[in-house]
């Protein structure tokens, strides 16, 4: 059994893949953090002997901070669309072919190593506001079933004295109930629909989405025309004789939930149809004792109909979002991702309503600039590939975003990107000064246009859709709670990274921080440096500067 396991502490940046060469990633022996601050780190592990299966170990973390560390598992899943196969790539990935890769992090403290094979431990520490700057070790143990040793390694963190600051982006990646009751097989809106959507939205915030979509109506997304997703609408209608009255206690106990949970901010679902503002979503109402569909597919956005029912229910659900605890803290939208082809049909759209919320700031997540530069749309969200002409405008309070097809020059999350693609987030935004920042997958357990429910652990790609990776975050595990996805892992590391610029500018200042950032070159959307070491020494300078030392 001697020199039987090879194991080896490396950075949280890591995707290791089952025929990985444990010695292609450097060893992660010592790195720095803040009061408030969160370090992910891996062990790698390989069984280079022909046992029977597997070797069953347990693993142990001896640590003065053992207590706040999580052990997961990185389970493997299948990726058949790693990325699209035309100029929307680059070569900046793990692999453009269908294969196994890490992914699922799974809460666990005993581990099935496979002979032959690279195995992945992923490590969380959440490191107290009020714990005593110093050197803690950290050494992480595997034990055999006889209950010896086959290998350790030992990862020394230095805290340092300054607490991270709060987070000040806001962040939307959004939030899709109609999947957890389909994925659950649990009634819209039953006890056990909202424990489930408690238990994600706790989450959700735990990684830095501190926006959640409020589904007021059934939003209107990733919908096929002429279909309908599942109804999840927080508002009961009711309409006799052509007038209107609403019911909002599920609402009211939406936005009980979401101060429970730590949302910071509502994010007002579309109020017309995806890509061109042409049609209303689905409402159902109670109309004249029966209750329907009122609208849909067949309801013209800006008709006469629609208008007159949004006139009505707007002045009133901004009466309540106040009641409900959110007065000034919430935003609306008009329709996703338009473009240049919809501009008529947005305005007439926009324009019929945007007199009752335009005292709320109204947000679409949109590429065309003129859309901006014509007034229509004066809280844009560019997509991260398309954002210079808005930073060189100098918009206020500018959002971004990203989604399938950012996938060539700018970071992403995409299961097949090296982690530092999507952890460099952090730095593009902190020099683009970017207010916001939105995804439209948390949990989107659906193919394409929704027209039929997939299995997310066999299936991370909507069924040939999307880049593996883009549709959801989280994997809906067995008892009604989410299991963290190892790219939204990273994700977390760059909100964090952004957080430590922030407190490095409070006392270096912003062009000192901007020279650490730049020091191993450009930075902007499309330029990175392409390795882990870059952000590991970037993150360290950082947290020197916001401790003074």
């Amino acid at each position: 059994m001697e020199n039987a396991l090879h194991i080896r502490l490396v950075s949280g940046l890591v995707k290791a893949r089952v025929d990985d060469t444990i010695t292609t990633f450097a060893p992660y022996e010592n790195a720095t953090a803040l009061r408030g601050d969160r370090l992910f780190f891996s062990l790698l592990a390989y069984v280079p002997f022909g046992v029977h299966g597997s070797m069953r170990t347990v693993v142990k973390v001896d640590s003065p901070l053992a207590e706040r560390i999580t052990t997961y598992d990185v389970e493997h899943v299948p990726v058949l669309l790693p990325s699209y196969t035309d100029a929307r790539l680059d070569d900046d990935y793990l692999d453009h072919k269908p294969g196994l890769f890490p992914n699922v992090l799974r809460p666990t403290k005993k581990v099935f190593l496979y002979a032959n094979q690279l195995h992945q431990l992923y490590f969380e520490l959440r490191v107290p506001e009020d714990v005593a700057p110093g050197s803690y070790p950290i050494t992480v143990s595997l034990i055999n079933e006889k209950d010896e040793p086959m290998g350790e390694a030992t990862l020394t963190v230095e805290i340092l004295n300054a607490v991270l600051p709060p987070q000040k982006l806001i962040c939307t990646e959004w939030f899709h109930c109609d999947c957890l009751a389909t994925y659950y097989n649990v009634e819209v809106f039953s006890e056990r629909h909202w424990e489930i959507i408690e238990n994600f939205a706790r989450v959700a915030v735990d990684t830095g989405i501190n926006a959640l979509l409020t589904p007021i109506l059934t939003p209107p997304l990733d919908t096929v025309v002429g279909g309908e997703r599942p109804t999840v609408q927080l508002v009961d209608v009711t309409r006799e004789n052509g007038k209107y009255t609403f019911g909002f206690d599920k609402l009211r106990r939406w936005c009980e939930m979401c101060q429970r949970v730590g949302v910071k901010e509502l994010e007002i679902n579309h109020l017309f149809t995806q890509w061109g503002a042409e049609h209303a979503p689905k409402v159902m109402a109670t109309d004249n004792g029966e209750y329907r569909r009122i609208f849909g597919w067949e309801t013209e956005a800006a008709g006469e109909e629609y208008v007159t029912f949004l006139r009505t229910l707007l002045p009133i659900l901004k009466e309540k979002l106040d009641a409900f605890g959110y007065k000034d803290h919430y935003f609306f939208h008009i329709s996703d991702e338009p473009n240049a082809k919809h501009l008529e049909s947005y305005t007439k759209a926009r324009n019929a309503v945007i007199d009752l919320i335009e005292d709320h700031p109204v947000r679409d997540a949109l590429s065309d600039f003129e859309y901006y530069e014509s007034g229509l749309v004066t809280h844009p969200i560019p997509s991260n590939d398309h954002i210079a002409p808005f930073l060189a405008a100098k918009v206020p309070d500018l959002w971004t975003y990203y989604c399938c097809v950012q996938g060539n020059k700018v970071s992403n999350r995409f299961i097949a990107m090296p982690g530092y693609r999507t952890r460099v987030l952090g730095a593009q935004l902190y020099k683009a000064e970017i207010a916001g920042f939105l995804q439209w997958g948390y949990n989107f357990y659906y193919g394409r246009r929704s027209e039929v429910t997939i299995n997310p652990y066999l299936t991370a790609d909507g069924l040939g859709s999307w880049p593996a990776g883009d549709p959801f975050a989280v994997y809906p595990d067995a008892d009604g709670k989410p299991l963290l996805a190892l790219h939204h892992a990273i994700f977390v590391q760059a909100l964090f990274d952004l957080r430590a610029m922030e407190a490095a500018e409070a006392v270096c200042g912003r062009e000192a921080v901007l020279a650490a950032v730049e020091a191993e070159g450009k930075i902007d959307f499309s330029h990175y440096p392409r390795s882990n070491d870059y952000l590991l020494k970037l993150r360290d300078t950082l947290n020197r500067m916001a401790a003074g030392v």
